[in-house]
């Protein structure tokens, strides 16, 4: 069962919003809201409800295609055609190069530019025209910290769960956790 409810409100694909079922890359869009929140130091989308969501959206965005509406659930649809119109803003003008780190030895790859780039193929309210994860990890903006071993490696140990089952101190608490860490780097060494 699908339901507008499995993100937080300020991360909701518009596909989620407007109750058209979603896919993998619903995430990509959700990500993009946190990166764009990152940058920005604000959320990108603060709706106070699902409709005041979707009109943050279209503001900044603009006003979807008429392809994408021709998708929507003709009520939606219908509520989605009759809201004014909106030509949306350049990510230029979301994302201004002051938010960015001036060129430095740290950041030298990390540019503004690829940064607004990955983001505007991110924030598409068309899922179909939206990034996917793949091509999305080969983003240059992302691509510099990709490592095959990460995607395509070994899946995790499993959750113990009786470790949080059981009552622990604070002390035992920062000793579970050193330990785990302890173990995980001589995992990542094998």
């Amino acid at each position: 069962m699908m339901t507008p409810y499995v993100v937080t409100r300020y991360y909701r694909a518009p596909e989620v919003i407007l109750g058209m079922g979603y896919k993998e890359n619903v995430d990509i869009w959700s990500v993009g809201c946190i990166m764009g929140e990152m940058i920005r130091g604000g959320v990108l989308f603060p709706g106070t409800d699902h409709i005041d969501q979707w009109n943050k959206i279209i503001e900044q965005l603009g006003t979807p295609s008429v392809e994408f509406m021709a998708r929507l659930q003709p009520t939606v649809r219908n509520y989605v055609e009759n809201r004014p119109r909106y030509p949306g803003y350049n990510f230029e003008r979301l994302f201004p190069d002051v938010l960015f780190p001036t060129d430095s030895s740290e950041h030298n790859r990390l540019k503004a530019s690829q940064a607004r780039d990955l983001l505007s193929k991110m924030l598409v309210i068309d899922p179909e025209r939206r990034i996917s994860v793949d091509d999305a990890l080969m983003h240059p903006y992302i691509h510099l910290w990709f490592d095959e071993t990460e995607v395509h490696g070994p899946a995790p140990a499993p959750c113990d769960h009786a470790l949080y089952e059981t009552q622990h101190t604070v002390d035992e608490w920062k000793e579970l956790i050193y330990q785990e860490v302890m173990e995980y780097g001589v995992r990542q060494k094998l």
